[in-house]
């Protein structure tokens, strides 16, 4: 008999305040810190020869918008709408809309290429979406709850994937919480022995969705157990879930038969991106650089021509790898330093949007 089937979370019914409050307390460690801004800004280093096709769209840190931008760093689009206090994720469709999650408030935004709104969902969105083949949204988000053995009773907040249709019609929920606990293998990897305190016990910041045999599982990246999970969102189970050398990761994500992975504090005061071996952990390659460090957030991607690029985002950077580890783009977000103001998360994420 597992945990699930005799213990029922509770979900609690927050005033405004609290509902605040627990959003303050999920962006914490994002929106504030210590790095001085720095007097050069735009593109450092350019290999255009060198260099993956497309544009680099990023969201700064600076206010409620997104920006697609060239080679040399010039601004090709923009989306921008008033209302949050920034957005920590925008994906671009293939017809010039985006996909934004906003933070203060937390929601998931559709915006047409002129930033009008297509549809909102009220869900507390936070971090991470993915898009299936059909259309189908997938997006991480959170509920208030309240088990008699995890913190007392007191409250807590359970990550969930919420599966959305194409217009953002609601079509259910998996409870990341809950897969966990009904695994005789891995529940005790959310046993209060194991979880930090307070009631952002989880912190699940990135999912990636694969779809293969009719099947559709989710990866996602559990920053605070420092845990990287394969869920089958159709049983509603864990299928294996995996811990290593990396702290606070960031942006797990299958790269053939390896899983590519942002940690932020495997080596202490610096970042490295890593690929690892799925089955045991074991690290196969990495990167990184003196200096190179976001104690949060922090994004990568691997690109068409087998470069990674990758957003350092405390320092506002993005730069672009080639396989040997030299880099071949470089920029600083010049936004954020105009400001005249500590540059922290100067960028949020950033990714390399390719066309035909």
């Amino acid at each position: 008999m597992t945990l699930v089937s005799v213990i029922v979370a509770c979900v609690l019914a927050l005033t405004p305040a609290e509902e605040r409050e627990l959003e303050r307390i999920a962006t914490l460690g994002y929106v504030a810190g210590s790095v001085p801004a720095v007097d050069t800004a735009g593109v450092l280093t350019i290999h255009a020869e060198r260099m993956a096709p497309g544009l680099t769209l990023f969201t700064p840190s600076a206010g409620p918008e997104a920006l697609l931008i060239d080679a040399e760093g010039r601004t090709v689009h923009r989306w921008c709408r008033p209302g949050a206090a920034y957005w920590s994720r925008a994906r671009m469709l293939d017809d010039g809309s985006v996909l934004v999650i906003t933070s203060d408030p937390a929601r998931l935004v559709c915006l047409d290429h002129v930033s009008d709104v297509r549809w909102r969902s009220w869900e507390r969105a936070h971090h991470d979406l993915d898009v299936g083949k059909d259309g189908t949204i997938y997006v991480l988000v959170r509920e208030a709850v309240t088990y008699p053995d995890i913190h007392d009773g007191g409250n807590i907040l359970d990550d969930q994937i919420a599966i959305l249709g194409p217009k953002g019609r609601g079509l259910g929920s998996v409870s990341i919480l809950d897969v966990f606990r009904a695994s005789d293998e891995y529940s005790d990897w959310v046993s209060n022995n194991e979880l930090p305190e307070g009631p952002d016990i989880l912190h699940t910041n990135s999912i990636e969705i694969n779809e293969r045999d009719g099947r559709t599982t989710a990866l996602v990246s559990i920053r605070s157990i420092g845990a990287l999970a394969l869920i089958d969102l159709d049983a509603k189970s864990l299928v294996w879930a995996l811990r290593g050398e990396w702290r606070m990761q960031h942006e797990a994500q299958f790269v053939s038969d390896r899983i590519l992975l942002f940690d932020n504090l495997g080596l202490d005061e610096r970042s490295r991106v890593i690929e690892i071996d799925p089955d045991d952990g074991r690290i196969l390659w990495e990167w990184s650089e003196p200096g190179f460090f976001t104690r949060g957030a922090g994004a990568v991607q691997r690109l068409s021509n087998g470069n990674t690029l990758i957003t350092e985002s405390e320092n506002g950077r993005i730069i672009e790898i080639d396989a040997d580890g030299d880099i071949v783009w470089e920029y600083l977000n010049p936004e954020t330093i105009r400001r005249g103001r500590e540059l922290t998360l100067g960028i949020m994420r950033a990714e390399r949007v390719e066309w035909e």
